[in-house]
């Protein structure tokens, strides 16, 4: 990293940029952040269905998805009591569709994507009373 000049020169102009990148890597450098983002790269899902497909507390799924959206990752849909999720059609920087399509071509996201085929096919209102009720009981 460029330390800033004291004129606050061209080092002080990288080091303003630097601080987005590192939070753009850091929101993506985590196994759970890298499987929900490959899951809502496919579409659009309920917070719920995505808990439900990865098998993972809705807790855990709610923590990666803040973190990725801070990071710019993915845009949140409110539709009545549901929240669903996905990745922006537009917006993202050539890094971002570039890891996005890196997590997507995983064998663990192949294996997610057939899961969600499944928990899609049951009524999102099932999937999350199912998914709030076992969460209520890890509390």
């Amino acid at each position: 990293m460029l330390a800033p000049s004291p004129d606050g020169g061209a080092g002080a102009a990288v080091d303003r940029h630097l601080p987005s990148l590192t939070d753009r890597l850091k929101a993506v450098a985590n196994p759970l952040r890298l499987r929900v983002l490959a899951l809502v790269g496919a579409g659009e899902l309920c917070v719920c269905q995505v808990a439900e497909t990865l098998q993972v507390p809705l807790s855990s799924v709610s923590e990666a998805l803040r973190e990725l959206r801070r990071a710019g990752y993915i845009v949140e849909r409110k539709a009545g009591r549901w929240v669903h999720v996905s990745v922006p059609a537009e917006g993202l920087s050539p890094l971002q569709r570039a890891l996005v399509g890196e997590a997507m071509a995983t064998p663990e996201a192949a294996e997610d994507r057939r899961r969600a085929v499944e928990v899609n096919a049951r009524p999102v209102q099932e999937v999350c009373c199912k998914a709030q009720a076992a969460e209520g009981s890890h509390a």
